[in-house]
Parts: structure tokens; sequence; C-alpha cells
């Protein structure tokens, strides 16, 4: 491979090649697009290292005043230029971490996450007929997607049914609708047990397990042991019940801190 080159250049050559073969409609572009959005301000290629002094706060402060004025001119659209990071730094987990974690977050469309990596497959195979990877890379990176994508279509078609779930009132007994909740849990929840017809929780700021929270078997059945909920539960009488319900994440993305320290995640 030709470590010399740019992420930033493969990704434009990729781009305007689709382009030319008038192949717009497979979501090229806007992939490339939150590819290097994901990679500029959330994955750890950019992340300042360790030790660095902080920013200046008026030169911060003045920064963002500039951002302010752009953005009421109407200029609203993030750069995207990734600079000179060679391709080489490009690496399979941020590919799983894009496809699994942010476009989850971002989107939470099954579709769109097929369709995208269907466009990281054309863009791997583009960058071996270019002699810029070997084939070896690019079977590599796919194994990641082949592991990654079904998961994430699951967890996101299971968080769209969580959402309709709890707006319809969904999960809270009739005998309990007119209490108080007596307590409340909430944030990253992973899914640690699924067991007689309820899932139990482990809530990163909450000692201990929290459950059963009941639900359908229709549901149970979309959820797998180690997926992570942005969650929030109510406690009423002796019964966890859903308040809400964001993303849901599938345990080979969101993995425990001790387990991988790679890819520091801002959530």
């Amino acid at each position: 491979m030709n470590v010399q080159l740019a992420l930033q250049e493969s990704m434009e050559r990729f781009v305007q090649s689709e382009q030319e073969a008038d192949a717009a409609e497979h979501h090229t572009e806007t992939c490339m697009d939150a590819l290097a959005h994901y990679l500029l301000h959330y994955s750890d290629l950019y992340q300042e290292p360790e030790g660095e002094e902080e920013p200046d706060f008026a030169e911060w402060e003045h920064n963002l005043e500039e951002q302010m004025v752009r953005m009421l001119e109407g200029d609203v659209e993030p750069a995207l230029d990734l600079g000179q990071t060679p391709l080489a730094e490009l690496d399979p987990e941020h590919i799983r971490d894009f496809i699994g974690w942010f476009v989850l977050r971002e989107s939470g469309d099954p579709e769109l996450i097929e369709a995208y990596a269907e466009v990281l497959r054309r863009w791997f195979a583009f960058m071996v007929h270019r002699g810029w990877w070997q084939r070896e890379e690019q079977v590599v990176f796919e194994q990641v997607l082949d592991d990654v994508v079904p998961e994430a279509v699951r967890t996101a078609r299971a968080a769209r049914v969580f959402y309709h779930f709890v707006r319809s009132g969904g999960g809270v007994p009739p005998r309990l609708r007119g209490q108080r909740f007596s307590e409340f849990a909430e944030g990253h929840a992973r899914v640690t047990a699924i067991r007689k017809g309820a899932l139990w929780f482990a809530f990163d700021n909450h000692e201990g397990e929290i459950g059963p929270v009941a639900l359908p078997k229709v549901i149970l059945d979309m959820v797998a042991e180690g997926d992570v909920f942005d969650l929030e539960l109510g406690l009423r009488g002796d019964a966890w019940v859903l308040v809400d319900v964001g993303p849901i994440y599938p345990a080979c993305v969101y993995v425990e801190a001790e387990e991988y320290q790679d890819l520091d995640k801002i959530s």
C-alpha cells in the first residue's frame, strides 16, 4: 500500500469515481461525509494527546463566537477536511465504530446502515483496484463489516420498536399507571440477563443490577445480552418500567472500557 496517500484524497477520488459512474443514488457522498465527521470529531485520530495544555479560554471563546457568527450567516456546514492523515492510519475498528455506534447514534435507520456498508465495501474494492491497499487489508475491513452490520441493523430495529412501545404506554401495568415513580435509573445500561420474560440491566452510574423489566416476548427476542441502551427506568411499586429509550448499541461495538482501550467514545 502507498502509505503516503492521504485518507482525504482516497475518499475524494472514490466519490468522484462514483459520480462519474452515475452511482449518486447509492449514498456515496453522504456516507463519506458522515465517515469524515466521525473520524474528525469522535475517533482517536484527532484527539488531543494526553498531557497537552488546556486551550486558552479567551481563544476558545473567540473561536466559539466566530463559529456562532458563521452559523447566523447561514454557514452551518462543518469543515470535514481530514488534512494529510495517511490512509494507513485508518483502522478496521474505526469502521466498526462508525457503523455500529456513530450511524446508530446519529440516524438509527437500519436501511441507511446497510446502504452505508455497501458504500464502504465499494470503497475498499476501489482502493485495492487502485493499488492503494493489498487484498489482505480489504479482507480484514470487510470482516469487520460482516461482524457489525447485522448486529447494528438488529439493534436499530429494536430501538424503533422500543421507542413506539414506550410512546404507546407499554410496559406499565394498569394498576400502576396512576402512581408516582419512587426511583429512577438512567444513562448507559448494559443488558446483563434475559430471563423469565424480562431484562436485567447494569447502569454505568448505579450499583448492581436493575430489574426485572418485563416485556413481551416479541420485543425480548430482538435483544441480546451485552446490548447497551440509552435508557431511563422508573420504579413504581415493586416494578421497574420503561420511561424513555434512545439508541441501542450492539455488544460487539460498545465493549467495556477495561476490555478495549484504543477507541475513546464520546457520548
